[in-house]
């Protein structure tokens, strides 16, 4: 899961020099909240690592996992006034995919996978429960299209519509932020010039 996980990022970064960004633009980024993502990050690895992934029931997975999106979620709000508009777009992109992954999630209690899907990559569940983040799609599984239904044999994973336009987002908003630092530093730039201006020339 890590390498699919890095996948976007690798996208990103390579986009992002092609397209004559710099890594060291990111450094340079006017970002509130960061203390959000490495919160959700700290969560993720808890949620999914053991030994906290084993000490952790069920339940109390399902709302760390509801919390870390959350946590998220506020951070990319908190700067989306603040970044260029392709940025943005990945900021939109990014909402839009998990916003179509909580539309069948909410529902479910879980993110449904299709049967099918995983005989594509070799699984064959006896349980109808995965794990605590996922369950296998049945015929009273609600919105199951926007469940898991997409196989990736190469990497053993079954991801959703909503995964895909995560990633998306996730690599267009890294290509974005190797540019520019965003449209607020501009604007205060273009404002201070403005005022300068406007103020009455020394005659010492």
């Amino acid at each position: 899961m890590s390498v699919f996980l890095l996948g976007p990022v690798l996208l990103g970064l390579a986009a992002g020099y092609l397209t004559g960004g710099r890594l060291r633009q990111l450094a340079r980024q006017p970002l509130r909240g960061v203390w959000l993502l490495y919160a959700a990050a700290a969560g993720q690895l808890l949620g999914h690592v053991p030994p906290g992934s084993r000490l952790l029931s069920p339940a109390t997975q399902r709302w760390l996992t509801a919390l870390v999106f959350s946590m998220v979620g506020v951070a990319l709000l908190l700067n989306l006034a603040r970044l260029s508009r392709p940025a943005g777009a990945g900021v939109a992109a990014i909402l839009a995919g998990a916003a179509l992954n909580a539309a069948t999630i909410v529902p479910n209690g879980h993110m449904p996978v299709a049967p099918a899907a995983l005989g594509k990559i070799g699984a064959a569940p006896t349980d109808t429960t995965l794990d605590p983040h996922h369950t296998v799609s049945t015929e009273t599984t609600r919105m199951a299209a926007l469940g898991d239904v997409l196989p990736v044999p190469w990497l053993n994973l079954v991801i959703s519509v909503g995964d895909i336009v995560v990633m998306v987002g996730v690599a267009l908003l890294i290509a974005a932020l190797m540019h520019s630092p965003g449209r607020m530093p501009g604007r205060r730039h273009a404002l201070n010039r403005r005022r300068n201006g406007n103020r009455p020339a020394s005659t010492g």
